[in-house]
């Protein structure tokens, strides 16, 4: 798979993880450590917008230190970026995530495709990491996020059908 189909595939987990989920599900933490699906949903954006930052250096951009910190912090990015998106609703995060995809995608297309493969090209994160390396990291941590999701909801179905 390539990276242009890892962006349109995890964005396409994300919606499928979340389709019809319930209102009321969206709060209930436990689905990743104390996380909700809501917290997941926006630890998200914040990862696209790492995406499109990264994305902007090959276009170029100098690493942004928003970037920096994710790098850097990543711990304390995490909860600061889930923090600062607590009192949005679903929507929005799941709107703030989408734009970001939209964002992404268009920034990829613009990126020779010889390039994609080439260490060497990221030295301020890894030295010997490629724009198609970091962009497959992205891409399992959102499998990851979307499987704990899924799994929730599979739980929760199994609980909903044991007290009927």
């Amino acid at each position: 798979m390539n990276i242009s189909q890892m962006l349109e595939n995890s964005n396409l987990m994300v919606i499928q993880a979340v389709d019809n989920l319930k209102e009321v599900d969206w709060e209930i933490p436990g689905v990743c450590g104390e996380w909700s699906v809501k917290d997941i949903i926006a630890h998200l954006p914040s990862y696209e917008r790492v995406v499109v930052d990264v994305l902007n250096t090959f276009l170029g951009s100098t690493p942004t230190a928003y970037s920096m910190r994710w790098i850097n912090q990543p711990a304390e990015f995490n909860k600061a970026e889930v923090e600062a998106r607590k009192y949005h609703t679903a929507q929005h995060v799941e709107d703030e995530y989408q734009d970001f995809q939209v964002q992404a995608t268009s920034l990829l297309a613009q990126i020779p495709e010889e390039t994609i493969p080439k260490t060497g090209t990221m030295p301020w994160y890894k030295q010997d990491c490629c724009l198609a390396d970091f962009i497959t990291m992205v891409y399992e941590h959102t499998c990851e996020h979307c499987d704990q999701i899924i799994a929730f909801r599979k739980k929760g179905r199994g609980e909903m059908e044991s007290s009927s």
